[in-house]
């Protein structure tokens, strides 16, 4: 599988207010390796360096119409997935995930917050 500048890696992940974690910073180490990122929100969360105050999640079906969006309108080569923090987001993904089983998945899910 070769990733090129053409090339999309599909986030799956909380937006951390902090830009210490989740989509911020997935999108940042894959810019500097080379492949462009197209994006699904889970979770929108307002928290520091120190604690977390609130998380929104998103609505299963919403983060599924992200995804299935971002497979439509780019070349993705390969989806990372970060914190899907429910239970019918976890199972809505694995859905659109058997309908790629060609596209490779690396699972980096969040079990607490370092904050």
């Amino acid at each position: 599988m070769a990733i090129d500048r053409e090339s999309h890696v599909l986030v799956v992940a909380g937006a951390d207010s902090s830009g210490g974690a989740g989509i911020v910073r997935d999108v940042e180490t894959i810019a500097a390796l080379g492949p462009r990122s197209c994006v699904a929100v889970t979770a929108v969360t307002a928290q520091t360096h120190r604690s977390v105050d609130w998380i929104e999640h998103m609505p299963p079906g919403l983060v599924v119409a992200q995804m299935r969006a971002a497979l439509a309108a780019n070349d993705v080569k390969a989806i990372k997935i970060g914190m899907l923090g429910t239970n019918g987001a976890i199972e809505k993904a694995a859905a659109v995930l058997r309908d790629h089983p060609d596209i490779p998945v690396v699972l980096d899910p969040v079990l607490a917050s370092s904050s």
